[in-house]
């Protein structure tokens, strides 16, 4: 029965694993939605993530995105910006090594609603280049079955049209961001990724098409006291018949705000409805973010899993240029 779990959690791996996607979804902001590169409190951002998964099923499930964004200032309108980011990832999963690199560029047009300086949105586009690679050394074919043994020197008899390859695409998003005082901001965005629904297959068959794949997520920042604040969020998702909904909170605690000595701590719990839940831990030191998370499976899988997932490390710095006395453009916490 363990093996029969394990088969059938491979094959909707497959299916569903398309796309690489993170607990932390936040913590990778330009895969969440290209409209958020440049969109932060800063002028330079540094961001890694990594992801392992399944190690008490089958192999290991890993996962790296590394990333970095910019912004620059339009003269022609202070309450403007251009926002630039490049996103690499790698995705290597399961017995077949099955592997996904990407590497993308993130362009954003980031403004001001209006003249009070409280409403925000921003447009981007993102290509990416993405390879898709197997290597079937790894596996096992029905007819390396002997009669006795599983015989690893008998020829598999499957045929393949390639082992890799590589396809163009195109992601673009919005978003909007409402933050009237330092203690409150609440905003979102939608994404769109696979605008140009590219093939693929492995077997050459150009009839494959990547479902395009619809993102949705909402948060916000409320200020329970001076020294305390609470931070809830959530992600839709939708590709194809697949469903992710990815909902929880963050508390978000002060502790030292003095120059140079900047600390904060963070503790929070989310769920992938259907699916796990997932304890959140996290530190600021000045400009420097950490982030710790770990799924706790919670799905019918959890019978070969015994409710071990994974776990993710994030780490997140911003470089912030001393300004000029007296120019404060508006720049939002995000």
């Amino acid at each position: 029965m363990r093996a029969v779990w394990i088969m059938f959690f491979l094959m909707v791996s497959i299916a569903y694993g398309q796309d690489i996607h993170f607990s932390q979804f936040g913590k990778s902001p330009l895969n969440l939605n290209s409209a958020y590169s440049g969109f932060f409190d800063g002028d330079y951002r540094f961001t890694g993530i990594h992801r392992n998964q399944w190690k008490s099923v089958t192999v290991p499930f890993k996962t790296f995105s590394g990333s970095f964004d910019m912004k620059h200032g339009l003269r022609s309108r202070e309450d403007s910006w251009i926002g630039a980011g490049l996103v690499l990832n790698s995705d290597k999963a399961g017995d077949s090594e099955f592997g996904i690199t990407q590497a993308g560029l993130s362009l954003t047009y980031v403004t001001a609603i209006g003249s009070s300086g409280e409403h925000f949105s921003s447009f981007g586009i993102q290509p990416l280049f993405t390879q898709q690679s197997l290597n079937y050394t790894k596996l096992t074919f029905d007819n390396q079955f002997n009669g006795d043994v599983f015989d690893p020197g008998i020829p598999f008899a499957e045929i393949f049209s390639n082992d890799r390859f590589i396809y163009f695409d195109l992601a673009a998003g919005l978003t909007y961001l409402y933050k009237p005082s330092d203690h409150f901001y609440i905003g979102g965005g939608i994404s769109i990724h696979h605008l140009l629904k590219p093939s693929y297959s492995f077997y050459g068959n150009s009839d494959a098409k990547l479902p395009v794949k619809t993102s949705v997520d909402l948060r916000s920042s409320i200020g329970i006291t001076e020294k305390m604040f609470l931070l809830p969020s959530v992600l839709f998702s939708s590709q194809d018949k697949f469903r992710e909904t990815v909902p929880g909170v963050n508390l978000k605690f002060i502790m030292n705000e003095k120059p140079g000595k900047k600390i904060n701590l963070y503790a929070g719990l989310y769920a992938r409805t259907g699916d796990a839940l997932i304890p959140m831990a996290g530190l600021d030191y000045n400009e420097l973010n950490l982030g710790i998370s770990y799924d706790v499976n919670t799905s019918d899988l959890k019978r070969a899993s015994n409710n071990r997932g994974g776990y993710e490390i994030a780490l997140t710095y911003i470089i912030t240029k001393v300004k000029p006395v007296g120019i404060k453009p508006p720049c939002p916490v995000y």
